[in-house]
């Protein structure tokens, strides 16, 4: 299909007979008050009964003034939905600001220090989780002692096992 073209069509395509609205009226309405089925169509094999219309108001009116329906009072749940939602911010407002627990334990610099002495972190690890957890500050500054000889064989001599090493 040619598409190059469709913006410049000024025409619909479709044309009406001359005079045509001005008699579509008439002919509708002869159509429609003949008895005779329109031509092409089926018979729909539903019929209604012979003074249908005239009866039925009466029937239906009859039916629901027989029929005593229970009433049910709406506003009994709406007074429930009240009390219930005060029940329900009282007992927030009690579990904020009232309930906190008492009896729990405050972080502590022992408490942080046996965590990492029972973890198998290395240093690298540590330093990692630390830059991660953005808790260094600028000013923040590691202790840092200068590289001796002196320095290396007294921690040696302090805190390693030579036992272990020279058997």
């Amino acid at each position: 299909m040619k598409t190059n073209n469709l913006n410049n069509i000024t025409t619909s395509g479709f044309k009406t007979p001359e005079q045509y609205f001005d008699s579509f009226d008439d002919k509708l309405f002869d159509k429609l008050s003949e008895k005779a089925p329109l031509p092409g169509t089926k018979a729909t094999g539903f019929k209604v009964p012979d003074a249908y219309f005239d009866i039925i108001e009466n029937e239906i009116l009859q039916k629901i003034d027989d029929k005593d329906t229970p009433v049910i009072k709406l506003s009994s749940r709406k007074n429930l939905y009240y009390i219930a939602g005060i029940a329900a911010s009282l007992f927030l407002l009690f579990a904020v600001f009232i309930g906190g627990n008492d009896d729990s334990e405050e972080l502590s610099v022992e408490m942080v220090e046996r965590y990492f002495q029972s973890s198998d972190l290395d240093s690298y690890e540590l330093a990692e989780l630390l830059s991660d957890a953005d808790l260094l500050d600028e000013d923040f500054t590691i202790a840092t002692t200068p590289y001796d000889q002196s320095n290396l064989e007294d921690y040696l001599l302090e805190n390693v096992d030579l036992e272990t090493y020279l058997e």
